[in-house]
C-alpha cells in the first residue's frame, strides 16, 4: 500500500514539474524546485528516527501510543523548525534559498521552516493512521496532496515572486495536511493527542529511535544529499534540467524497490525458499531495468519533445541516470535478503558504501571546476558509479551470508521463525519511499 501511495506522489509530483515547465520559465521552475527539493533534505534530516520507532513504539489504540505520538509531534516540530531556519542560514545568499528573502528577509526563512515542519509531521501522521490500520486515510491524504497542486499552478501566473509561489504551491499542500494529521491522526486511532503518563517502554523507544535514526541517515543519504549538492552548485535553469530527470529516475527506481519491499514482508513464508524468491525478483527487476534502461537511451529525445528544449540537459543525463537501475536492482534485492536473514554486518556494509560512493564523487566532481564533468553530468556520473560499486559489495555481502548458513545450518533462512522484525523492516522502506516522492 505504501508503495502504491509513494507511486502516486511522485507521479502527481512527475506531472506537477511537467505542467510548471510548459507554463513558466526554466529558472523559476529550476529555483521552486530547489526550494521543494530543500524541504525534503531538511524532512530527512529531522526524521530523528521517529517514523519507524512509531510504528514499533506507538503501534496500539492504548495510552501509551498517545503519549509516545505527542512527543513525537513536539521533537519533530522543535527539530523540524531549528533545522529549517538552520538550512537556510546556511546556504545564506546561495540561489537554492534566494527567493525565500527576496520574497521577504524575515519571513521567507520563517515560512521555509513552518513548511518542514509540517512536511515532517506528514510522516509521522500517516505512520499512526497506519498503525491503526487506517490506510484508506493515508491514500485519501497523499490524492488530495496530490490533486491540490494542479489548480494551483494557474493562479498568479504574472506575478512577481511567480518562483515563490511555484514552491509554495509544491510543498504547501503536504505541509498543511501534515498540520492537520498531526492533529487529527490520535483521534483516528482512537486516542487523543496527550503528554503523560510516560509510557513503561520510553527509554527503550528512545534507544531504539537513536539507532534507526543513524542507520537512515547512513541508508537514505545518497537519495537526499545528490540533489542539495546538485542544487548548491548549478544554476536554477540547470537544476529545472536535473529535477526533470531525477524525477523520471525516482519513478523507475521504485521498481525493485518495492520487490524489495515484497520480499521484507513475504520473503519465506509458508515454507518457501527465501533463496529461490530472491532469485525470481532479481529476473524480474533486473529486466524491466534493463528495459528501461534502453528506454531511456533510445527515447531520450521524447524529454525535449514532452518539456521543450530547454531540458535538453535532462534529455542528455537521463540516460546514465536510468541506466543506475540496474545495479540499484541488485543492491536493493540483496540488501533485503541480508535484511531478512538479520545479517547486520552485511546490511550495514552495504549502505554505507551506497552512500559514500555516491556522495563522494558528487562533492568532487559536481561542483564547477571539480575533477571530472561537472554540474548535473558530474551528478549523473557519481550517481552511476556510486550504484555500481554498491552492487559489487552487494553481492559480496550476500555470498558471504549465504556462506554462513551454509558452515552452519542451525542458521534457518526462513524469516517466518524471526521475530517480526521483517515487518518492521517493510514499513521502514515503505516510509523511505514516501520521503522520496516529490
Amino acid at each position: 500500500m505504501l508503495v502504491v501511495g509513494a507511486a502516486i506522489q511522485a507521479g502527481s509530483g512527475a506531472i506537477f514539474w511537467l505542467i510548471a515547465a510548459k507554463l513558466d520559465f526554466e529558472a523559476n521552475v529550476g529555483a521552486a524546485a530547489k526550494l521543494s527539493q530543500s524541504v525534503l533534505f531538511v524532512t530527512y534530516l529531522a526524521g530523528l528516527g521517529l517514523p519507524v520507532a512509531l510504528a514499533r513504539y506507538a503501534a496500539s489504540r492504548d495510552e501509551d501510543s498517545d503519549v509516545t505520538f505527542t512527543w513525537a509531534v513536539l521533537a519533530t516540530t522543535g527539530t523540524a523548525a531549528a533545522m529549517g531556519l538552520g538550512y537556510v542560514a546556511v546556504l545564506g545568499s546561495s540561489s537554492a534559498t534566494a527567493i525565500l528573502t527576496d520574497w521577504h528577509p524575515v519571513g521567507g526563512p520563517l515560512l521555509f521552516a513552518v513548511i518542514v515542519v509540517g512536511a515532517a509531521l506528514s510522516m509521522i501522521a500517516d505512520v499512526r493512521c497506519m498503525t491503526a490500520r487506517r490506510w484508506n486515510l493515508v491514500m485519501v491524504r497523499i490524492a488530495l496532496v496530490g490533486l491540490a497542486r494542479f489548480p494551483l499552478l494557474f493562479v498568479f501566473r504574472d506575478h512577481g515572486h511567480r518562483a515563490m509561489w511555484l514552491f509554495l504551491f509544491s510543498s504547501g499542500p503536504v505541509a498543511l495536511s501534515g498540520f492537520l494529521g498531526a492533529t487529527l491522526a490520535p483521534r483516528f486511532a482512537g486516542g487523543r493527542l496527550r503528554l503523560g503518563p510516560r509510557p513503561a517502554a520510553a527509554h527503550a523507544a528512545l534507544r531504539y529511535t537513536a539507532v534507526n535514526y543513524l542507520s537512515t541517515l547512513a541508508y537514505q543519504a545518497p537519495y537526499f544529499a545528490l540533489p542539495v549538492i546538485v542544487l548548491a552548485s548549478v544554476s536554477s535553469a540547470s537544476y529545472a534540467s536535473f529535477n526533470v530527470a531525477w524525477g523520471i529516475v525516482a519513478v523507475a527506481f521504485y521498481v525493485p524497490t518495492a520487490l524489495g519491499q515484497a520480499l521484507l514482508a513475504e520473503g519465506g513464508r509458508d515454507g518457501a525458499h527465501l533463496r529461490s524468491q530472491v532469485r525470481l525478483a532479481m529476473v524480474l527487476a533486473l529486466g524491466l531495468m534493463a528495459a528501461g534502461a534502453l528506454i531511456a537511451m533510445l527515447g531520450s529525445d521524447i524529454v525535449t519533445s514532452v518539456y521543450g528544449e530547454g531540458y535538453a540537459d535532462a534529455a542528455r543525463v537521463l540516460p546514465v541516470m536510468v541506466a543506475a537501475g540496474i545495479p540499484w536492482a541488485i543492491t536493493s534485492l540483496l540488501l533485503s535478503e541480508v535484511r531478512i536473514l538479520h545479517r547486520h554486518q552485511s546490511t550495514v556494509a552495504i549502505t554505507v558504501t551506497l552512500t559514500a560512493a555516491i556522495v563522494i564523487p558528487a562533492v568532487l566532481l559536481v561542483p564547477e571546476g571539480g575533477l571530472g564533468p561537472d554540474g548535473i553530468d558530474g551528478a549523473s556520473v557519481s550517481w552511476f558509479i556510486g550504484n555500481m560499486i554498491a552492487a559489487g559489495v552487494a553481492v559480496v555481502a550476500s555470498a558471504a551470508s549465504r556462506a554462513r548458513l551454509e558452515a552452519d545450518p542451525s542458521l534457518d533462512d526462513d524469516p517466518s521463525l524471526d521475530e517480526p522484525a521483517t515487518a518492521a523492516d517493510a514499513t521502514e522502506v515503505g516510509i523511505t519511499l514516501a520521503e522520496h516522492s516529490a
